[in-house]
């Protein structure tokens, strides 16, 4: 069951990300790491899409696709500050894909990616909060 609100998807997101670094403290190169953080940034996406009012998908290939949820929340890439790439690699790049790989081929450390993710979650956070503040 999906989450009912923004608040909830919140709450997800937040326990993605903190999965995402309790595994990079048991396997520093852990697929698996930068796979649960991009779980975080579509909770943290589909909490600023709840909260702002626009449907979205939470099921199938669609409600996995970082990309689609991005521009349907009208962000735009150069909204976040990314000068390494790591943060837009979620946008990009990340695919349900990852649960299957083994030796990642990734454009930067996994630390480096699960800290991105990190930031980029927080970012949509504040977001979502700031959302609320102007209704």
């Amino acid at each position: 069951m999906s989450p009912s609100s923004a608040d909830a998807w919140i709450a997800v997101a937040q326990e993605r990300a903190a999965d995402a670094s309790a595994l990079l403290l048991v396997r520093e190169q852990s697929a698996g790491s930068v796979y649960l953080a991009g779980y975080a940034i579509e909770c943290s996406l589909k909490a600023f899409l709840q909260r702002s009012g626009k449907a979205f998908p939470t099921a199938g290939g669609a409600g996995h696709d970082l990309r689609s949820l991005w521009s349907h929340s009208g962000f735009r890439l150069r909204d976040i500050d990314d000068e390494s790439g790591s943060k837009s690699f979620f946008i990009q790049t990340w695919s349900t894909d990852l649960r299957y790989t083994v030796d990642p081929n990734f454009p930067c450390a996994t630390t480096d990616l699960v800290a991105a993710a990190k930031r980029l979650s927080g970012w949509l956070q504040a977001q979502t909060r700031r959302w609320r503040t102007r209704k």
